[in-house]
């Protein structure tokens, strides 16, 4: 066999070895990441303070600091539960009216058993932003709590 023959074929191998390996890391991936949805959390309004949602088995609490959601400033993310034995806390926040890129925060669990952490919202071209920020917690079962909240850029 010739030898750029050769080389061509190594070559492919290899490059079919590399997609192998991203597919099957992507596919692994998303097979981890699944959560069971809950409603969203009516009667919300986390301008005003923090929203409580109940689920199976207890209830999610969550709350951003400062309460006036500031754009590019660091905020304060809390999440409080009650009848859940938490193991893992992480709160994603989505843009609904645009897409804004990943914004996934791992939460920390406090002395008083609350999970904190912080982030910062991006300026968005447009004027009023709606967000989601999904709560997503190991608690025996892979739950996502959304809760929806806006920003006004100045």
């Amino acid at each position: 066999m010739d030898g750029g023959v050769r080389g061509a074929l190594t070559l492919l191998g290899f490059a079919l070895i590399a997609m192998a390996a991203f597919f099957g890391a992507r596919q692994w991936q998303s097979a981890q990441q699944t959560f069971t949805r809950t409603g969203p959390a009516v009667d919300c309004d986390l301008l005003a303070g923090p929203c409580r949602q109940a689920v199976a088995g207890g209830s999610v609490t969550f709350s951003i600091e400062p309460g006036s959601i500031p754009l590019m400033k660091t905020l304060e993310l809390e999440v409080a539960t009650e009848g859940l034995e938490v193991r893992a806390a992480t709160v994603e926040i989505r843009g609904l009216n645009m897409d804004m890129g990943l914004n996934r925060t791992p939460l920390s669990r406090e002395a008083d058993g609350s999970w904190k952490g912080e982030t910062i919202l991006p300026i968005c071209s447009q004027r009023r932003m709606k967000w989601e920020a999904a709560v997503q917690l190991d608690a025996g079962q892979r739950l996502e709590v959304p809760f929806a909240f806006h920003t006004t850029r100045p």
